[in-house]
């Protein structure tokens, strides 16, 4: 007999169960002992088991004016989010490899709402329109994707990189087709561009074949302003409006936050005022009537539709905090007079400042646990890659347990898996303690395994442990090992 090892690592989030990859070393910190066999049966070859850790990630680069030092930022330090990915363990635990993986660039462009162009503001009628952006930037002079069997618009990596669809490393690729550069306009539709990529009802032509429903979907937002994704038919961004006494202000992105926004003023929510206000408090997306952009609620709703299990899909956006949001009067040389603008709420060193992120934070948190935000005027980018890179590892799954498992009671109609399952805890001081479990069908007492069928485990079968109520530490993992049939092989409980 042989043993396919399967590591399981759970973290639970809000009451959440959510099933993802261990950290690098945890397995070989406390192997795993294999069931014992009848030694008639023992196998000398090890069987690995794969796991379903397909992942499409999604980056919407902000390309309005000021981001390109921000652009380059990301591109040099990409490799960051990378590092991370490529050491996710392999199902037999022999080493670390990159997940089967999906990533698209799409901009922040969506263009002018209902007006073909304005031209005033450099916004064209839908802007991108959510298509992947894949032509390559500077210093690039061709693109890393293949145009063969067609062009190419999204970077493919499977087999842990040995089979592409573009030349060279993953992160030099993304690096090519990343720098979007700042001619976009600068109403940005940040969370609207998103949902034009994603969805499956008008797919933008060459987006075809980057969401899958079996693997994982991130979706990662660098930008150093809010949101201001408009209605289809939203007439915010009338550029023959320009003066303070016109009903939407002058032609300034400030729109998007006086009638995006509402904060507390006075003990009543209301939206910012046409004026200076230093240190407004509780602001949040304007969900109601008077609000002129999309809801929040709505674009939230629209991302978890797409998974039938929303546990499967993370979200961040590197951005400005919205730690402070005031309201100053400015006047540039082409002004006719001064008007509102929100304050930046962080600068970096460098020089790079970003605008305090309301509807961009709302939409992380309603994804709880699964959602991340990093402040983009830190002094490197590295850290908030890494975070992003590890809070996906941790929620690739389900844990799909393929090939054949040995029936310790073939005579019976259920499958009876010979496996073992071994809860691991971490203490105060990150020891880990182990705790065997035992099959659901011997003692139903929670916590207790099973192996189930599950649509997202085609062919397969996933691991469920079914727990009581009350407190789970933080950093719960479960492993598994299994007795697997060897094909061709005549065993007791496998297939002739």
């Amino acid at each position: 007999m042989s043993y396919g090892k399967y590591f399981v690592r759970k973290r639970f989030v809000q009451g959440c169960l959510v099933v993802a990859l261990p950290l690098l070393g945890a397995c070989g910190d406390h192997p795993l002992t294999p069931p014992v066999p009848d030694p008639t049966r023992v196998g000398q070859n090890d069987f690995p088991a794969s796991l379903t850790n397909k992942l499409d990630i999604l980056f919407m680069v902000d390309n309005s004016s000021s981001m390109s030092t921000l652009q380059k930022k990301l591109i040099a330090q990409f490799p960051s989010f990378m590092e991370p990915l490529k050491m996710v363990p392999t199902p037999d635990g022999s080493g670390v490899a990159l997940p089967d993986i999906h990533v698209a660039v799409v901009s922040s462009d969506t263009g002018p709402g209902k007006f073909e162009e304005q031209k005033e503001i450099g916004c064209r009628h839908n802007g991108d329109g959510g298509q992947f952006q894949f032509a390559p930037r500077v210093p690039c002079t061709k693109s890393p994707l293949h145009t063969t069997p067609t062009q190419q618009t999204f970077l493919s990596a499977s087999a842990n990189q040995t089979v592409t669809n573009f030349d060279g490393d993953i992160s030099d690729a993304f690096g090519c087709i990343a720098a979007l550069g700042d001619q976009g306009c600068g109403f940005e539709g940040q969370l609207k561009s998103v949902r034009w990529a994603l969805d499956p009802a008008n797919v933008p032509a060459g987006n075809e074949g980057f969401l899958r429903p079996e693997a994982t979907l991130a979706v990662v937002l660098v930008t150093n302003e809010d949101d201001c994704s408009v209605p289809n038919d939203s007439d915010l961004i009338d550029a023959s409006q320009v003066l303070m006494s016109d009903p939407l202000g002058p032609l300034w992105s400030y729109r998007c936050n006086e009638f995006g926004h509402l904060c507390n003023i006075n003990g009543q929510m209301q939206p910012p005022p046409r004026g200076p206000a230093d240190h407004l408090q509780a602001c949040v997306s304007n969900e109601t009537s008077s609000g002129r952009l999309t809801k929040v609620a709505d674009e939230v709703a629209f991302l978890k539709g797409l998974k039938s299990d929303p546990s499967r899909i993370v979200v961040a956006a590197i951005t400005g905090l919205p730690t402070d949001y005031s309201v100053e009067m400015i006047q540039n040389p082409r002004d006719i007079e001064p008007h509102p603008n929100i304050k930046h709420s962080c600068m970096s060193p460098s020089g790079d400042n970003a605008d305090p992120a309301v509807r961009l934070s709302q939409w992380v948190q309603a994804f709880g646990g699964h959602g991340i935000i990093e402040d983009i005027c830190a002094d490197t980018l590295n850290m908030a890659l890494v975070d992003i890179a590890n809070l996906i590892r941790i929620n690739i799954g389900p844990q799909c347990i393929t090939g054949q498992l040995m029936d310790r009671d073939p005579s019976t109609p259920e499958l009876e898996p010979e496996c073992q399952v071994v809860d691991i805890y971490p203490d105060t001081q990150k020891n880990e303690h182990q705790t065997a479990l035992q099959a659901c069908a011997v003692n139903a007492t929670p916590p207790c395994w099973t192996l189930v069928d599950d649509a997202k485990c085609p062919g397969a079968k996933k691991l469920d442990v079914t727990r009581a109520g009350g407190s789970v530490p933080d950093d719960l993992h479960t492993s598994i090992s299994c007795s697997l049939c060897i094909a061709g092989v005549a065993r007791p409980g496998c297939p002739p």
